[in-house]
């Protein structure tokens, strides 16, 4: 939070650019409002909203099959439909501007590739980001400090990443394969997240810096791409478009893996616990009373089953990491196969060499460069860089 907050800061207090006059400028706040894609945006809004309410009923509050998961889920899905469809056809010139998708290989197909590469960065970093926790505190450590220096591996080699995978890029002067490596390397981070095992403690961390180092590679290089293959006049629309597709991504997801996690713990914990401690003496009458008090991590209740001793207290907390890690791994399983899709689209990035040059098209500042004589000039030996 103190880091968000000096950021802002910062912002606020540093980020002074000169005005900026655009054929807008004439009209009203309420006209201006008028040129908005209130309609997509509404469509959005609405359908994920109840696709997204459907998804947390379902398996919790109502069963899958209730009426009241199915309906809301279908509602959202048919508004998301109409959304896709009213982008379509309905309009040129909105939340999906047309003119992002056109322009060949290096313009409108890249921007459509990035759009798709974000969206399955979101779902691969929130299984990360919600569920990492998750195996740390259930297998390996329970005070908050060192759950979250578990998480440090990820997020330490991802911001030293970032200056290898820019200079890669810059050097070769190309996304492609600097996004498929990391791609590679973060997609192989999940798969080993779905096979961890509770004693699997140090190869826990070891995963956690190759994912974050992959990771690095789509955060810094999505958002160039797709600022690279764009029209200047909609860079603000395309970038709001690829983070929006990645907090959808996030979204729907989290949504997802928590439905699936939940599911299996159902599943699991009362199986895997009852049976280790049946097996070790526990009457089958206190199994029930014996797995609740368990999961809520309540010992007076522990200790007031009928039949418990400290030898099953202990059979059942081993049971229980092994429960939570054969259904932590159904959210890597999921995540997976999208980084394999991702590591193949990236073979349909266009070629952006012509646009990976120093040409900066909206300076913050007029910059002037000290010129010869003979070189081309106002006359004054100053010469105008980085565009209009």
């Amino acid at each position: 939070m103190g880091m968000w907050g000096a950021t802002a800061l910062g912002i606020l207090i540093g980020y002074r650019p000169p005005k900026r006059h655009t054929r807008l400028d004439h009209l009203s706040f309420w006209q201006k409002l008028g040129h908005l894609d209130l309609p997509g945006c509404g469509l959005l809004t609405a359908g994920l909203s109840l696709f997204l309410t459907g998804l947390n009923l379902g398996g919790g509050l109502y069963s899958w099959l209730n009426v009241r998961t199915i309906s809301t889920l279908i509602t959202g899905i048919v508004i998301l439909i109409s959304f896709g469809i009213y982008e379509w056809k309905g309009t040129q010139t909105g939340i999906l501007h047309h003119d992002l998708f056109k322009g060949g290989k290096a313009q409108g197909r890249t921007f459509a590739v990035c759009l798709g590469l974000i969206f399955i960065e979101g779902v691969m970093l929130f299984s990360f980001i919600v569920f990492y926790p998750v195996m740390s505190t259930n297998l390996f450590a329970t005070d908050p400090l060192q759950v979250a220096a578990r998480s440090m591996p990820f997020w330490v080699c991802g911001c030293l990443s970032t200056v290898a995978w820019g200079m890669a890029s810059t050097r070769f002067r190309t996304i492609r394969e600097p996004l498929f490596l990391g791609y590679l390397l973060f997609t192989a981070g999940v798969v080993g997240w779905a096979t961890i095992q509770p004693d699997d403690g140090l190869t826990q961390l070891c995963l956690g810096g190759l994912a974050g180092f992959g990771f690095g590679a789509p955060l810094i290089l999505i958002i160039s791409g797709v600022q690279l293959a764009t029209p200047h006049r909609l860079i603000a629309t395309a970038t709001a478009v690829t983070t929006s597709s990645r907090a959808v991504a996030a979204t729907v997801f989290t949504a997802i893996y928590s439905a699936a996690l939940n599911s299996r713990l159902d599943t699991n914990i009362p199986k895997q616990v009852g049976a280790a401690t049946l097996q070790a003496g526990l009457p089958a009458s206190s199994i029930g009373a014996f797995v609740t008090a368990l999961v809520a991590n309540d010992r007076a209740a522990l200790g007031a089953v009928p039949g418990v001793s400290s030898d099953i207290v202990s059979v059942g907390v081993v049971a229980l990491k092994q429960a939570f890690a054969d259904s932590l791994c159904v959210v890597y399983i999921i995540a997976a196969p999208f980084g394999a899709v991702a590591c193949v689209a990236c073979f349909f990035l266009g070629d952006l060499r012509n646009t990976m040059n120093y040409r900066v098209d909206a300076p913050v500042e007029d910059l002037h460069a000290k010129q010869h004589h003979e070189a081309h000039g106002d006359g004054h030996g100053n010469q105008r860089i980085g565009g209009a």
